[in-house]
């Protein structure tokens, strides 16, 4: 499911094609019939092309032949280019990618000369394409990026964005993780730029495999989740199952079962209501393998039943291969054992079927390249024979080779070994270094929390104290003043009033200082109390929501979170312009979250960071880093901002 997801992100710039009416179509074919202009005609006939390569490729490819016709009679190179490009249309939705890739090369012949750079993109962009599915990624790759610069050039977003996601495709082939995240990133931001979700989700999605790939599940279902949310603005059911399957297989890879359950059953639901049984599928063989886990054999089994069921009805084989070794697990488990041991046997035979089918097509895959570039083959054949005919080596120069290639060897083994202490004693040191910087983060956070306190006892015992000593001393002098002037009555009242401001000023910047709710009561209270101190009718608007912390944590996380919290709350107060704030918080069995969210005006993170004006940013990663937490900045200018915190416990 998540492969033809990504096949169809790559696509979705080269072929939008729409489930077009067939009103549409006869309203084309009639106006067709009574054009005497052959430029409408032309128009037409491109438009015809369009809407039937949604519905009969056989007719699609008949219009883009008349239109080919009609635009040679009348010798118009753009319509030409056009119909070229119309009959590769063609030849790609039949997945005959090579005869698809020589049509576009035509095509951009004639638009390179006529100049039009929003057609030479396009032409870029499905040579690209047809290469990638050819394995020629070096070229595909090529042409792709030119078609990017040439919508970098027009300024066109949506069009860069869905090329940059098509970008990903590619690297996704050549298992270069690292660049699919930066592209997807970029084609992320143009999205949340643009308001497009569905640029948004395909990016995230990108984004989520790659971490997938990398092995960080956890990162994996941060980014699937956020596309999950897009595809359900969408209503794309499709797509909204697939991001379900992949969540649930990430948190059965983190052994959270019960997450896993939860999403394999949501998706199940949505591939029922659409009667999609190839997704239906998959997900009873993906909850018969969680119940075997689970120990919920009974269930386990009627899964994978179902499932086995589905499969061997609509030939879907590639799912039927887990759905046996599934039921080879089970039986083996519960000693049923000829049961399990005929479950294998058709396990290791259908694979090993599979697996000789997909050889074949890579046979026949390299035999349509050799085809293709049968003359340079032919040429390269004759000049190894010519090498051959003049290489007469004598067994004493074969000797001296092999001897000199056993000394690299052992060089090579020696240097390995030499490179694997290293690599141990960095390894030691870092960890030495990594303990001694918590150590001394841990002296720092103690420090200051030992300042903090100190300072708001004395802002509390002694400046207070004086404070409130002072107002004694002023309203004992003004009872001895026997009718004083109205303007001595308004100094003495303006000082009360003064003295009495301070004292409320003193007793927050102490509580600031000094939560005694957080020393007495643990971290929920600390917080409530915060929030509830910040909460006016006329100001700003505080959403606060905690699940699943019953408990008290370690002081020193529970401070460390606290403090982080008043730094992202003070920070919205100060710069967002926000009316609202929603907080939440959840505890999971090992890890806290906590999502901070306002409605404010938002801020580039980049350039904060660039100009070096981040601190409280680095201040609040710096603090986490200290617990093993991660922080995520989500914020662009007029789109609010949203803070997420993940702490392990």
């Amino acid at each position: 499911m998540q492969n033809a997801l990504l096949k169809s992100a790559f696509f979705a710039i080269i072929i939008l094609i729409s489930n077009s009416l067939y009103s549409q179509i006869e309203a084309l074919e009639n106006a067709l019939k009574v054009s005497q202009i052959d430029t409408i005609r032309l128009q037409i006939l491109t438009d015809l092309n369009w809407e039937y390569l949604s519905v009969d490729l056989k007719k699609a490819k008949k219009v883009a032949e008349d239109e080919l016709a009609l635009a040679e009679t009348v010798q118009s190179k753009r319509f030409i280019a056009q119909a070229y490009n119309d009959l590769a249309l063609v030849e790609i939705k039949n997945n005959r990618f090579k005869e698809g890739l020589i049509l576009n090369q035509k095509a951009l012949e004639i638009r390179v000369k006529l100049g039009n750079k929003l057609d030479l993109a396009s032409s870029y962009s499905k040579i690209g394409y047809c290469y990638s599915e050819l394995d020629l990624y070096g070229e595909a790759l090529k042409n792709q990026l030119l078609a990017l610069e040439i919508y970098k050039e027009l300024g066109d977003k949506i069009k860069m964005a869905t090329t940059l996601n098509n970008l990903c495709y590619l690297y996704t082939a050549i298992y270069d993780w690292d660049n699919n995240i930066k592209l997807a990133k970029q084609a992320y931001q143009i999205g949340k730029e643009t308001n497009n979700p569905t640029i948004i989700a395909i990016a995230v999605n990108n984004i989520g495999s790659s971490f997938e790939k990398k092995n960080d599940f956890k990162s994996a279902v941060q980014y699937k989740l956020i596309a999950l949310k897009e595809f359900e603005k969408l209503q794309d059911s499709v797509s909204m199952a697939t991001m379900m399957n992949n969540i649930g297989y990430y948190y059965r890879n983190m052994n959270q079962n019960k997450e896993a359950a939860r999403y394999y059953n949501s998706g199940l639901n949505i591939a029922l209501r659409q009667n999609d049984l190839n997704s239906i599928a998959i997900f009873y063989s993906n909850l018969g393998a969680l119940n075997i886990d689970l120990g919920n054999y009974v269930i386990a089994e009627s899964f994978l039943l179902k499932s086995k069921n589905i499969c061997l009805n609509q030939s879907i084989i590639s799912t039927l291969i887990p759905v046996y070794k599934s039921l080879g697990d089970l039986y083996a488990l519960t000693g049923k054992g000829l049961l399990a041991k005929e479950n294998y046997s058709l396990f290791a035979s259908i694979k090993d079927s599979l697996f000789n089918s997909d050889l074949a097509n890579q046979f026949s895959e390299m035999q349509t390249r050799y085809e293709t570039n049968e003359k340079e083959a032919t040429n390269l054949l004759l000049q190894k024979e010519n090498q051959v005919n003049k290489a007469e080596l004598s067994r004493s120069n074969i000797t001296k080779w092999l001897l000199i290639l056993a000394i690299c060897f052992l060089f090579s083994i020696f240097y390995l070994v030499f490179q694997k202490n290293k690599y141990k004693q960095q390894k030691i040191i870092a960890s030495e270094r990594i303990a001694q910087q918590q150590i001394l983060s841990k002296s720092v956070l103690d420090a200051e929390e030992k300042e903090r306190q100190r300072i708001a006892r004395d802002l509390h015992d002694g400046l207070g104290q004086r404070l409130s000593a002072t107002k004694l001393n002023i309203s004992g002098l003004q009872s001895l003043l026997n009718n004083p002037s109205t303007e001595q009555d308004l100094l003495l009242n303006n000082a009360s009033t003064l003295i009495d401001e301070s004292v409320k000023d003193v007793r927050s910047i102490s509580h600031n200082l000094l939560s005694n709710g957080l020393l007495k009561s643990g971290l929920v209270s600390a917080i409530r109390e915060f929030v509830n101190q910040l909460n006016h009718p006329n100001g700003i608007k505080i959403n606060l929501e905690i699940i699943g912390l019953e408990n008290r944590l370690e002081f020193t996380l529970e401070n460390v979170l606290y403090r982080v919290l008043q730094e992202v709350i003070n920070n919205i107060i100060k710069h967002s312009k926000a009316s609202q704030v929603n907080i939440q918080i959840i505890k999971h069995d090992s890890e806290l979250s906590m999502v901070i969210e306002d409605n404010g005006i938002g801020f580039d993170i980049n350039q904060i960071r660039s100009e070096k004006r981040g601190i409280g940013l680095k201040n609040i990663e710096s603090r986490i880093e200290f617990i093993n937490g991660k922080v995520f900045f989500d914020s662009y200018l007029g789109k609010g901002t949203t803070v997420n915190f993940e702490v392990p416990l």
